[in-house]
């Protein structure tokens, strides 16, 4: 009996020692290294170009969030559906995503940092007044894997196509090749100054849902332990229009005029926290 207890007690004390190891070298790798950050790949959400300060509406949200904790960050930007695989598997450490509930087991939610509008746009001429209207398109394009409204997210009878951008599904509506794009007003907004098409389309858009935008947290990541100062700080840094505020300030200083791209803004950053 006393032989089987101290058999227990040794391997106990075995277990002990094996997880404050490890404890400790998930520690010592996330001092050393790189708080790896991803948004979506595309404008407005990352850069519009080289200089810093137009980084994207999605960087510059998570910068101001990261600035007060003492940590590296490597942004990484990544295709929507790509990020979700990454937090999965812990390439990723961070993302700054619409709310996904599919990746809930993989990822810690911490939000929201800021609120997004989902609106469906139609080409001129067709009229989206209530959400059984929608039956009326032949095709919608979403971006692959996002969530936008969960009616809309799990109605079978709409014929979806997925994209990996707005780019992409604006180009498409701009051809009559789809009869509706949803997605965030932001990068609807966008894409559609890309292409040079009316934004009336915005105004005359479907508001299907105001969704959640906030840090999706990697339960792989050797980082999991910023859990607490990463909630504390996306509370401080909380704007309902954090995003849109923003993106605005990329279109101004960074598209209408790119001159002007060279100007330091950070004044006009600290305006929005």
């Amino acid at each position: 009996m006393n032989k089987l207890k101290k058999t227990y007690i040794k391997h106990y004390i075995s277990t002990l020692i094996f997880l404050a190891l490890t404890v400790t070298n998930n520690v010592s790798y996330a001092n050393e290294s790189k708080l790896k950050v991803s948004v979506p790949d595309f404008p407005p959400f990352s850069g519009f170009n080289e200089n810093k300060y137009c980084a994207g509406a999605s960087v510059l949200a998570i910068q101001a969030v990261l600035e007060s904790l003492d940590v590296t960050i490597e942004i990484a930007s990544y295709p929507y559906a790509r990020i979700l695989h990454s937090l999965k598997t812990g390439e990723l450490d961070l993302a700054l995503i619409l709310h996904n509930s599919a990746i809930e087991n993989d990822a810690i939610y911490i939000g929201p940092l800021s609120l997004a509008k989902i609106i469906l746009i139609t080409p001129s001429g067709t009229s989206i007044r209530c959400y059984n209207d929608l039956y009326q398109l032949k095709n919608i394009a979403v971006i692959r894997h996002a969530q936008f409204n969960e009616q809309f997210d799990q109605d079978n009878a709409l014929h979806k196509i997925t994209l990996d951008s707005y780019d992409q599904a604006i180009s498409m509506l701009k051809m009559n090749r789809i009869d509706g794009v949803i997605g965030s007003k932001i990068g609807l907004e966008y894409a559609l100054r890309q292409q040079g098409m009316d934004l009336n389309l915005i105004s005359n858009a479907f508001e299907l849902d105001t969704k959640e935008l906030g840090l999706h947290l990697a339960k792989k990541s050797s980082f999991i332990t910023l859990l607490p100062l990463l909630t504390s700080a996306v509370e401080n840094n909380y704007q309902q229009d954090l995003l849109y505020q923003l993106y605005q300030h990329q279109i101004k200083y960074c598209v209408t005029n790119k001159k002007l791209a060279k100007i330091k803004t950070t004044d006009t950053l600290k305006g929005f926290k």
